[in-house]
């Protein structure tokens, strides 16, 4: 069975939005016990004006393959980010505990950020923007991968240059290496549930990462057209979580750096 780390709960919806899978760590939003909502109504939990915001957000999404966010979301005294996808009409949603306050202007953060790229050679823009990237996420170190996995550039502290392989290793974001793995209780299409950005990791990718001395792992796919050409990946030697919403500027940003090098002849 999927589990996950304690950074965020996980609660797997079917379409009659009654709760197939919920983690066991849902009792952060009260006196809940995880097992006893399997086949309840989402609404139970979360309260009337949390779902119908919720389902709001998720009438966005295009197609399976997409997913929408939620900064700052109050689900009882709980401040969250919430994450959404779905397959095949189920819908896996990840709030994670808000760890800074809503940014003032995400969008001009990623103007702003984009402002400063000078020139049109596709490798100093990589170059100008992955320091911007580390800056912004406030990891040890930050890589841009090409889409057969080779480093474009790197940026910040200078780790161990295990990137290739971590990148292609580990689940997208690790916040504490060292972390207890929470349980779920119910099912649900594993398709679905691999999806989750908060993975808990296995004895072999804890390990693994244990030996190359980095404790926490970000890594954000990088795409054009719907078509993924590249990957952002951060790793710090201490336990980290870059909020959900300094993630999704990151994302943004890179995905303009990414289409800007392809405009200027970049193959990735």
């Amino acid at each position: 069975m999927v589990a996950i780390q304690p950074c965020a709960l996980l609660l797997l919806v079917g379409p009659d939005w009654q709760m197939e899978a919920v983690s066991a760590n849902v009792s952060m939003l009260g006196d809940v016990k995880s097992s006893a909502l399997v086949g309840q109504p989402l609404a139970d939990l979360i309260g009337s004006k949390a779902i119908h915001n919720l389902r709001n957000r998720i009438s966005w999404l295009a197609r399976d393959e997409s997913e929408v966010q939620d900064f700052g979301v109050q689900w009882g005294d709980v401040l969250l980010d919430v994450r959404a996808s779905r397959d095949e009409g189920y819908y896996l949603i990840e709030a994670e505990l808000a760890v800074e306050p809503r940014l003032p202007d995400g969008i001009g953060m990623v103007r702003s950020m984009t402002d400063r790229l000078e020139g049109n050679d596709p490798l100093k823009l990589a170059e100008l923007a992955v320091r911007q990237l580390c800056s912004l996420t406030g990891f040890d170190r930050l890589s841009l991968h090409g889409r057969g996995g080779a480093i474009i550039t790197s940026a910040g502290r200078q780790l161990p240059a295990v990137e290739d392989e971590i990148v292609h290793s580990v689940p997208r974001n690790c916040a504490d290496r060292d972390s207890e793995p929470v349980p779920l209780h119910g099912e649900g299409p594993p398709k679905l549930l691999n999806r989750a950005a908060f993975l808990a990791l296995s004895d072999d990718e804890r390990d693994r990462l244990s030996t190359h001395g980095i404790a926490a792992t970000m890594t954000l796919p990088i795409r054009i057209d719907g078509e993924q050409v590249a990957t952002l990946s951060a790793h710090h030697s201490t336990p980290r979580r870059c909020g959900a919403e300094r993630r999704s500027v990151a994302h943004l940003f890179a995905e303009r750096v990414a289409a800007r090098m392809a405009r200027n002849g970049w193959v990735f």
